[in-house]
């Protein structure tokens, strides 16, 4: 049996593991935060953490996802079947003494987060409604579009109701 002695590869999956436990563990609920770390080989990246569950309980007050770029590199984040939700003011004209309403648009996730930011998104929990009554769950791809074939991907789980 031949054993591994590549160090580089070990403290950088090492360091990838620890930046994992970190990322987990600061945001509320209703709140996912991701962190993008870069590993081993050099320019490989992976946002942390790549697998995540999510149940009903935390839709209850909404759904945002924290990204964060410590990072020297820009990187993207791309989740395939959730879309952001962004709102605005209606400008159209309405009845004398009424208020306007707000006007909301759904757009895929896909987010561009520069080198040493934080974004927030607000994540719609629509695609969710089916699942909550049916079971069984759904699947969602993780992934930067920016270096698809130098960035690891991973999962968001969605378990619905019990």
């Amino acid at each position: 049996m031949r054993r591994r002695t590549n160090i580089g590869h070990t403290v950088g999956l090492a360091a990838v593991l620890v930046a994992g436990l970190f990322a987990g563990g600061t945001a509320q609920a209703g709140e996912f935060r991701w962190v993008a770390s870069e590993m081993m080989p050099p320019r490989w990246a992976i946002w942390q953490p790549n697998q995540v569950m999510m149940e009903d309980e935390d839709l209850k007050e909404g759904l945002t996802f924290i990204l964060e770029n410590p990072t020297k590199e820009e990187h993207a984040f791309a989740v395939r079947g959730m879309f952001e939700m962004t709102s605005e003011k209606s400008t159209e004209v309405v009845a004398p003494g009424e208020e306007p309403g707000m006007v909301y648009h759904l757009k895929p996730i896909r987010v561009t987060v520069p080198p040493g930011e934080t974004k927030r998104i607000t994540v719609s929990t629509a695609q969710f409604e089916g699942a909550r009554v049916s079971g069984p769950g759904q699947l969602f791809r993780v992934w930067c579009p920016l270096r698809k074939d130098r960035h690891l991907g991973g999962h968001i789980y969605f378990i619905g109701a019990r």
